[in-house]
């Protein structure tokens, strides 16, 4: 019968030992997996912003090209007009002046509109860099 007892209680102790082994390992593996999931909702939150950043720089970019688009034909309209003037004369060259003139002042407002653009793009990087995001 002692050598039962003896067997037995090796048994336990071993059997203690093994399952503090495997809680220590279970913790363990709670600790990586909490760190995990922090690191995914850090990670999470850094492709949200970066994504409304490119969403951002696409519409941006739009009005941008729009504006280059504009600007370009209205310099091809002025550039038009004036090799127009040059062969024309008298009340048609008065004609071809004031269509410059509408050219001009339509130059000078989408310059205002790419001014405004570009104003508009400095305010969200100055934000975004206050609010912690990247440049």
């Amino acid at each position: 019968m002692p050598t039962t007892y003896q067997d037995c209680r090796a048994a336990l102790v071993s059997a203690n030992r093994s399952r503090g082994v495997l809680k220590a390992q279970s913790d363990r593996r709670g600790v990586v997996i909490t760190e995990l999931q922090r690191e995914l909702v850090e990670l999470e939150a850094d492709l949200a912003d970066e994504a409304r950043a490119k969403a951002r720089l696409h519409a941006l970019n739009a009005k941008l090209g729009s504006v280059i688009r504009e600007l370009e034909e209205t310099g091809d309209a002025m550039v038009g007009l004036i090799d127009e003037s040059e062969r024309q004369s008298g009340f048609w060259l008065v004609e071809m002046f004031r269509r410059l003139i509408e050219q001009a002042t339509r130059w000078r407002t989408v310059k205002a509109k790419a001014a405004a653009l570009a104003a508009e793009a400095v305010e969200e990087t100055n934000s975004s860099n206050q609010l912690g995001g990247q440049p």
